[in-house]
């Protein structure tokens, strides 16, 4: 069987590709630190080392920067849940280790997070529920498991968890509920198990 060689990514482009996303580490960094609006083009450019020039030569303005963080987010959070949809078996443990990865990527990321709430509401209400859907079909994935549903059922079912879960972990970050981690973690994993291995 013949092996496909991946084309190697050209200089020019693997160097267009590191300083753009110096550019939008350098943004997140200034824009968690000053906010937004407390941050110039000018802070940018020279944080990441480069000039007003390469910045307008990969941004528009800041919030296309914001845009890229947002794009950066959703990448992530599609490959966390289709990563759910590799499970093999949904057994307690695995659920619990893949539950795991979502806390531990919220932990991480919630501030970048909010920031891009925040400067993009708009935006992100209109993509609501298309991305709601990529998030739901990453989640499913075709795996095998959810053929004990119906198609509907099966949707419905990986909606709402995937609605739950989100739920929980703004209002966990930004939303000033205080419970313990662990606590939560073990809960939503018998709240997903249960969910997942309803009788139908």
């Amino acid at each position: 069987m013949t092996q496909t060689k991946t084309k190697p990514i050209p200089l020019r482009q693997q160097q267009r590709d590191y300083t753009r996303q110096r550019l939008v580490d350098a943004a997140r960094d200034l824009f968690l630190r000053n906010g937004a609006r407390g941050t110039s083009v000018d802070d940018i450019a020279k944080a990441a080392g480069t000039s007003r020039a390469t910045f307008y030569a990969h941004f528009t303005d800041k919030q296309d920067v914001i845009r890229e963080m947002a794009r950066g987010m959703w990448e992530q959070t599609f490959s966390l849940y289709g990563r759910f949809g590799l499970l093999k078996d949904w057994t307690h443990a695995s659920i619990e280790g893949w539950l795991r990865l979502i806390f531990d990527a919220w932990d991480q990321d919630s501030a970048s997070v909010a920031l891009v709430v925040q400067e993009m509401p708009g935006e992100l209400q209109a993509e609501f529920l298309p991305d709601l859907e990529k998030r739901v079909a990453a989640l499913m994935s075709s795996n095998p498991n959810w053929s004990r549903f119906s198609a509907e059922e099966a949707k419905r079912r990986a909606i709402l968890l995937v609605l739950q879960l989100e739920r929980g972990m703004s209002a966990l970050h930004w939303g000033g509920w205080k419970t313990d981690r662990d606590a939560l973690l073990a809960t939503l994993t018998d709240m997903w198990v249960a969910t997942l291995h309803g009788d139908r």
